[in-house]
């Protein structure tokens, strides 16, 4: 494992695939994993002479900041020979963090950023601060829909598109298992015909695009 000074531009210029662990040359004990598909900050210590292992959360979801504040709680146990009973529960973003979170991770542009953050405003804006896992319940399916239902065509492809790259983004970073409800309501006919094919993403998006 090698030893490094744990920062948010060293995540973000670092290419690591391989499951490697940086330890954090800060705060002993406090590290994080490279995989493939995320980067899980952790905590690797003892506890009265026993290893001990936990889970803080993934980056950049949570912040190096928000991560070294929640190892030095739980390392703290650990040194006073308590041993935690439980990982430590993953902070789960809101849309609105979601939303920022993944336009820095993607780097878009500041003009559609400032586009999508409008539409999840103006269309979204009841669930701007709620949890990103409340896109499971009902009732933010029944929105989806009326949405759906009393928009014009292309502004529900962006939201559609909006929504389906937050929930892959988080899915991806934050191990949950969201489905997007447009899917489902596509398959009941329960969506006006789409500008685009139903294959589109978001990605593909006209207006998408990256600073350069």
């Amino acid at each position: 494992m090698s030893i490094v000074m744990i920062s948010e531009s060293l995540l973000l210029r670092t290419t690591a695939t391989d499951g490697r662990i940086l330890r954090d040359r800060v705060l002993s004990g406090f590290g994080v994993r490279l995989n493939a598909r995320k980067r899980t900050f952790l905590i690797a210590t003892s506890v009265s002479g026993e290893q001990f292992r936990m889970m803080l959360g993934y980056w950049p979801l949570m912040t190096v900041d928000e991560a070294r504040s929640r190892a030095m709680d739980v390392l703290r146990q650990c040194r006073n020979g308590e041993r935690p009973s439980r990982r430590v529960a993953p902070n789960v973003p809101t849309l609105r963090e979601a939303c920022e979170a993944y336009c820095k991770a993607k780097s878009i542009k500041p003009s559609s950023q400032r586009r999508y953050e409008s539409i999840f405003r103006t269309h979204f804006g009841t669930w701007l601060d709620r949890p990103v896992s409340d896109f499971g319940y009902a009732e933010f399916a029944e929105h989806c829909h009326t949405f759906a239902q009393s928009k014009g065509a292309a502004l529900v492809e962006v939201g559609r598109g909006l929504v389906g790259a937050l929930i892959k983004f988080v899915n991806a970073v934050h191990s949950l298992d969201l489905k997007t409800p447009f899917t489902k309501l596509a398959a009941a006919g329960l969506l006006i015909v789409w500008l685009q094919p139903l294959t589109a993403t978001f990605q593909n998006l006209p207006h998408q695009g990256r600073d350069g």
